[in-house]
């Protein structure tokens, strides 16, 4: 083929938008077989756009339109009945849109092999990263998202190096993560969760750790502390009645003032992480957690004595990290949440922290049939109830599945209450 013989085809082609339109067509066709061949829908061109198209082909508007397709072999062929003789297919388009054609599937493993160049090449140059470059070349889903962001490695490079500098000065005692980023990196929020730096550094931190990449606040939070890293230790706190703790081998005044004086603490997390031991104040080993601060402090109008702990929801790491303190002492914990879907699957996570430490407690059938309310669980709500995996609870599942209620604790406080007399004064 002669660059004229090119030059005069793409004079031909190139001005007529129908050809333009076709063009484009027969690109995205190539690109996603990797050969010149299949057909493109031509049925909703205009007249104007089929004119020149049908003219090409020795045909009426009327003849192809009834056709609704032009194939890309038929124009191929077509082209050697014209002036372009010898002239292929590919390389028209190729010379049309001033690009190489190649086919998705080898555009695809041309870019991963670039990803996996230079993801090598970062191994060696950021040792302290090689194995976490080493778990990205695995392409696992986590790290999907962090693959858009190889499209342009200067910049990538750039965050690497603040993650490289951010595992060489982990903290040797406990800091704050925003203090942490205003040392590594001069601002004080680089590392902040909304952003993609920090968004890399839980994923650096929980590869090297060897765990699932954290996805709710909780577990992160719990993999910043494993270095060292506090996110929030004022505002994630639980609350606390009749429990004693330990700091240095010594009984903690403010835990023992409390107890003494029958008080309420809300402990922030700032001050559970400097203790070294917790436990209830009476002599027994049992605590009673619930989820809800009012049913908490009406039990305790009754009950002042109780070692009790509200969680308020959702677990925050402050509640787990004390009740992994009284788990290793040896308690025994009684734990009671609304009967909803939510709660249900808070109770099994907890259960599943600590199997051989957890009791339902007032979460059986007759427990749900008495807080039954008016409020209807919708099918959303419903569905998360698959996940709960567990013998004791399926009675009050199937329960809950056949009349589509949610049962709240505060129907159940007299019989909580019931529960600890024990303590009652």
């Amino acid at each position: 083929m002669s660059s004229e013989n090119m030059k005069a085809a793409l004079d031909y082609f190139k001005d007529d938008p129908g050809f333009q339109q076709l063009f484009a067509q027969f690109k995205k066709k190539y690109e996603s077989l990797g050969r010149i061949g299949g057909a493109v829908d031509i049925s909703a061109y205009s007249n104007k756009e089929v004119q020149p198209i049908a003219r090409f082909f020795g045909k009426s508007e009327e003849e192809l339109l009834s056709q609704k397709k032009v194939s890309l072999v038929r124009f191929e062929k077509q082209l050697q009945n014209t002036k372009f003789e010898g002239l292929s297919l590919k390389e028209l388009l190729e010379a049309f849109f001033q690009t190489t054609l190649i086919s998705k599937k080898e555009a695809k493993l041309s870019k991963q092999h670039k990803e996996q160049v230079l993801l090598e090449k970062w191994a060696t140059q950021f040792p302290e990263l090689a194995e976490w470059m080493s778990y990205l070349e695995g392409r696992h889903p986590d790290s999907y998202w962090i693959y858009g962001l190889l499209d342009q490695p200067v910049q990538f490079e750039c965050k690497l190096a603040v993650l490289t500098r951010s595992i060489r000065d982990l903290p040797n005692s406990f800091e704050r993560l925003p203090v942490f980023s205003q040392k590594i990196t001069g601002d004080p929020h680089a590392l902040d969760l909304n952003t993609v730096l920090g968004k890399l550094w839980i994923h650096v931190l929980a590869v090297t750790d060897g765990v699932v990449i954290p996805s709710d606040s909780e577990a992160i939070n719990s993999l910043l502390q494993k270095y060292n890293l506090l996110r929030d230790d004022i505002t994630n706190y639980v609350t606390v009645a009749n429990l004693l703790a330990e700091k240095d081998a010594e009984v903690h005044p403010l835990w023992e003032a409390a107890a003494q004086t029958v008080s309420v603490m809300n402990v922030p997390l700032r001050e559970i992480v400097q203790l070294t031991s917790v436990y209830p104040a009476s002599d027994g080993t049992t605590v009673w957690v619930v989820e809800n601060s009012g049913v908490f402090s009406s039990i305790l109008d009754q009950v002042p004595n109780a070692p009790l702990i509200c969680t308020h929801g959702q677990f925050k790491l402050a509640a787990l990290q004390l009740l992994d303190q009284l788990v290793r002492n040896g308690c025994m914990i009684y734990y009671s949440s609304d009967l909803d879907p939510e709660g249900v699957r808070m109770a099994t996570r907890l259960y599943n922290r600590y199997p051989n430490s957890v009791h339902y407690w007032r979460m059986d059938v007759d427990a749900y049939e008495k807080s039954l309310s008016e409020v209807h669980l919708n099918v959303e709500r419903l569905n998360r109830l698959a996940s709960v995996d567990d013998a004791y609870l399926q009675p009050v599942l199937d329960r809950m599945r056949f009349t589509k209620k949610a049962g709240y604790q505060e129907a159940l406080v007299s019989d909580m209450v019931a529960d600890l007399a024990d303590f009652r004064a």
